[in-house]
């Protein structure tokens, strides 16, 4: 008996090893999955500066499924932020969660791009002592659509693209639209790219404000990272808010 045993114990190990070890898949059977993390200087939204220029890390995770070959991609997603000060006293931190359709124009594939969806900025921070205290509720929904086009010429491809945004109850309760329209293209012989942009934010922001604000940038990839340095600046917003913004990022996606 004692013999049988040992000889049991010592082919134990042969089966086994002749089993094949489970492996997770790569892949998803369906769509894909990519991520982005980057540090910033600081935080600067559509002029507003976020963080009191303190500098921040950001990050994202995204699924995007293609249902028409082509011409339509479904995709969802959340991304998020420190935050503190400034024009955001009362959170710590953003994520804002989204999904959408994107595609291209049938016909005009290669030079006219669409988009649209929605998407939920949330600031948990925000606690129920703030809005007791007479603060408004930041949370709120943006409706989004934009369109995108390539442009080629001699030189070097230009992207244009336009970009509208209406929420019913954004920042703070304050119903407003936003307008954006940029263009970037790849400076010719160089790594880098320039990328330039004006956003016009109207209709009931607090204070009765409308303003403009402006971003002009400068980009390039390096060691597997994404390196950028951009200028913003804001007009018609208030005396009281620094308008002027230097902004260096690093960031990688996956």
């Amino acid at each position: 008996m004692k013999k049988l045993l040992i000889v049991t114990a010592l082919a134990t190990p042969m089966v086994f090893s002749n089993a094949k070890s489970y492996e997770f898949p790569e892949k998803l059977p369906y769509g894909d999955v990519s991520a982005n993390i980057g540090y910033y200087s600081q935080y600067v939204w559509r002029g507003e500066q976020q963080n009191a220029g303190q500098s921040a890390v950001q990050g994202g995770l995204d699924y995007g499924v293609t249902l028409l070959d082509t011409y339509v991609d479904f995709y969802v997603g959340f991304w998020g932020s420190n935050v503190s000060g400034a024009t955001n006293t009362l959170s710590g931190n953003e994520l804002d969660y989204y999904g959408g359709l994107t595609g291209a124009v049938p016909g005009l594939e290669d030079y006219l791009a669409w988009d649209g969806g929605i998407l939920y900025y949330d600031y948990p921070g925000m606690t129920d002592e703030n809005t007791a205290n007479g603060a408004r509720n930041v949370d709120f929904v943006e409706y989004y659509g934009s369109l995108s086009a390539t442009i080629p010429t001699p030189v070097t491809d230009l992207g244009l693209s336009y970009y509208y945004g209406f929420s019913p109850s954004g920042w703070q309760q304050d119903n407003y639209d936003y307008q954006n329209v940029s263009l970037e293209f790849g400076v010719p012989g160089t790594p880098f790219t320039l990328a330039g942009g004006a956003g016009f934010t109207g209709s009931e922001m607090e204070g009765g404000n409308s303003y403009t604000d402006y971003i002009a940038s400068i980009s390039t990839s390096a060691f597997g990272l994404d390196l950028g340095l951009s200028y913003t600046t804001i007009d018609g917003y208030g005396a009281d808010v620094e308008s002027d913004q230097v902004i260096f990022s690093v960031g990688k996606s996956f």
